[in-house]
Order: C-alpha cells, then structure tokens, then sequence
C-alpha cells in the first residue's frame, strides 16, 4: 500500500471487491520496526455482521491486513 499522510486516508470509505461499501477507515495499525502499515481498522456499515466477515473485530473495528488492499484513490478498494 503506498505510503500517504494518515489524516487524508482517515475516514475514507472501505470497498469491497464488488465495489459495495464495507465501512470507514477508523484507524491503522503499524508495525513498530519498519513504521509500515499491517492492518486497517474499519467502522462497519451498521447491516453488515461482522462475524460473517474473514477479518477479526479488534476493539469493536474490523481489522483488515493490508494485502487486502488493492488500490487507494477516492475510496479504498479491496481485493476481497
């Protein structure tokens, strides 16, 4: 995923790879030697449930690893 300002990305929707929304970026998780991002945390759509998701909810977010990823523009658009 490439490297862009944490404020610009906060908040963006979250697509699936279907292009329906899955929610909000919320936060993201770093790893602490390389300063990379590892994970996504989302705010899910409220008729979605979570436990039908391949992710683990962390701290009532969906914890997405960013190899899922895809692309990064307007939205951030998954690979599944």
């Amino acid at each position: 995923m490439p490297t862009t300002f944490g404020r610009e990305i906060l908040g963006m929707d979250v697509l699936d790879e279907s292009g329906d929304k899955l929610g909000n970026l919320a936060d993201f998780r770093l790893d602490s030697d390389s300063g990379g991002i590892v994970s996504l945390m989302v705010t899910i759509e409220t008729d979605i449930d979570p436990t039908l998701l391949p992710w683990p909810t962390v701290d009532g977010l969906i914890s997405v690893p960013v190899e899922e990823v895809s692309g990064v523009g307007t939205s951030i658009q998954l690979a599944r």
